[in-house]
């Protein structure tokens, strides 16, 4: 458990504050969020895991993945070429399943979170393999 503001809070609670947050962000800017903890598949071992969330604004698509961690210098390390390639695959696989944004034009960005207030975001974090 980790103290936050003097709370007592676990990792996934933790983690999804992160996520809140970075939502919260996105909205600040403009951004419409159109899906939370996407589920790339069905059952409890989906093909390629869970986008954090998807933002939509004008015609572009922002997947985007949240890292959560205590010190700024463990930002360097946060998302292996596992989890790129895993949020990449889960792209095309919700536009597969989302035939109205096809068209659009889609970005990866990736969020690193240090509490207490430490927000920052990498726009266009990932290579995008759509063919565009």
């Amino acid at each position: 458990m980790k103290k936050l503001w003097n709370l007592k809070i676990t990792h996934n609670k933790a983690g999804k504050l992160a996520e809140f947050l970075c939502r919260m962000y996105m909205r600040l800017h403009g951004y419409k969020i159109i899906e939370k903890n996407y589920r790339c598949g069905r059952g409890k071992n989906t093909p390629y895991g869970e986008l954090d969330f998807i933002a939509l604004k004008g015609r572009t698509l922002v997947f985007c993945e949240v890292k959560k961690r205590k010190k700024s210098a463990d930002f360097l390390h946060a998302l292996s070429y596992e989890q790129q390639k895993r949020i990449m695959f889960g792209a095309q696989y919700f536009m597969k399943y989302h035939k109205k944004y096809r068209g659009y034009s889609i970005k990866f960005d990736v969020f690193f979170v240090r509490f207490p207030f430490h927000i920052r975001r990498i726009k266009n974090a990932l290579s995008d393999h759509f063919g565009r």
